[in-house]
């Protein structure tokens, strides 16, 4: 496991990447948006960011954080034209979860999955070509199987 609770970066396009190894209070979750807008902000002028965010390593979260990523999530909702989120196949709970906060931040582009593939069939429509290829890169980084 990472030492940081969290990783997010923009390495091709405006794919952003973030990976969650956990959030365990109300003060993670605020740094950890508080990178990604920071990546999000450092992007070409004028565009939104298209986020792949990888929750595998993650356990489940408490209902304050829980209620944290709802409002976190909303005040990202214009800033991201698209999100995918991966829990993977061993964690159904944290799968719910994350369905629960999605379905409560209510923005349609933003869907959780349990494995890589429809996640990325869900990027592709705004995505090109090399950020599809790196997002296929970045979630296999780490073997679910």
């Amino acid at each position: 496991m990472s030492e940081l609770p969290y990783s997010v970066v923009a390495r091709v396009g405006r794919l952003v990447e973030g990976r969650v190894f956990r959030l365990a209070s109300v003060e993670e979750v605020d740094r950890y948006i508080a990178q990604l807008a920071e990546v999000v902000d450092g992007l070409p002028p004028g565009t939104q960011g298209v986020l792949c965010a990888d929750h595998r390593p993650a356990e489940l979260y408490s209902q304050a954080v829980t209620d944290r990523l709802v409002e976190s999530f909303q005040r990202m909702n214009a800033r991201l034209e698209r999100v995918a989120i991966v829990t993977g196949l061993r964690k159904h709970t944290l799968y719910m979860q994350l369905r629960r906060i999605v379905r409560e931040a209510a923005y349609e582009p933003r869907q959780v999955f349990q494995i890589p593939e429809p996640a990325i069939t869900h990027l592709t429509v705004a995505l090109s070509p090399e950020e599809l290829a790196r997002a296929r890169a970045f979630l296999g980084e780490i073997d679910d199987g």
